[in-house]
């Protein structure tokens, strides 16, 4: 089994962002591509990697062979890959590792011991969703910073003419509105008024996995799930978080 992907920055970041909620997963290595599901210890993030064999330079995968790894360990590998570096990941069956490799201004291998993870299944809960919008990264990245000035979490809202990000506390308040004509906010519908409230920190490890240029798409509602998809490897693959919202106290 051999992948090779042209450019180590999209794992860099998705890696790094996933890492960050999940200490080890499984990555289901098939003809048509990777997969990976897992859900944080705690349970209040789900993660779901999908990047199609069409994604990579070159894509040798027989038959399916799912690889446990410890995502820290393969975070700190990953970190040290420069900007021009292609990205090559290979199983040494002999050995039990898996070998991670940068091919750049030199060739750099590195090999991670392959560990058992256990098979728990992370099914993605039906949610009915009455809010679905698409707003740039960096806009979602200012906003949470804004609101970390105040409080540990932040509220998402959402009307048929604005999406709203703020957050309150006895040190003070936030607020950042995105109408229909705002360069950051492409798409916007609104079935009925959307609110709920999710923590920041969760949120910040996860907008990581993109550039503040790219798009994604969000999926809110009352006091529901936040889901947030991500388009990676040049729109063929992609990346989603499901995440648990904070229930305000009456």
């Amino acid at each position: 089994m051999k992948v090779k992907s042209e450019s180590s920055k999209l794992w860099k970041n998705c890696i790094g962002a996933i890492s960050n909620l999940i200490d080890e997963a499984a990555f289901k290595f098939t003809p048509e591509g990777v997969k990976m599901e897992a859900m944080d210890p705690s349970h209040v993030a789900l993660v779901d990697f999908n990047l199609p064999s069409k994604s990579f330079e070159e894509y040798d995968v027989e038959e399916t062979q799912v690889l446990g790894v410890d995502l820290i360990e393969m975070d700190k590998v990953v970190s040290r890959a420069k900007k021009d570096d292609k990205f090559v990941v290979e199983l040494d069956e002999e050995k039990n590792r898996l070998v991670l490799k940068f091919e750049g201004a030199s060739t750099r291998r590195f090999s991670l011991p392959l560990i058992e993870v256990e098979g728990e299944e992370t099914p993605q809960p039906e949610l009915d969703f009455s809010t679905s919008a698409k707003i740039q990264a960096g806009i979602i990245q200012d906003g949470l910073k804004d609101a970390s000035l105040v409080a540990d979490n932040v509220r998402f809202g959402a009307t048929e003419e604005k999406f709203i990000m703020g957050a309150e506390s006895d040190t003070g308040s936030s607020q950042m509105e995105l109408s229909k004509s705002s360069e950051g906010l492409k798409e916007l519908k609104v079935q009925k008024p959307s609110k709920s409230m999710f923590n920041i920190s969760y949120l910040d490890d996860i907008i990581k996995a993109v550039s503040s240029s790219d798009f994604i798409d969000i999926r809110l509602g009352s006091d529901l799930p936040i889901k947030l998809d991500m388009p990676i490897g040049d729109g063929k693959g992609q990346l989603k978080f499901l995440l648990a919202p904070r229930i305000e106290a009456e």
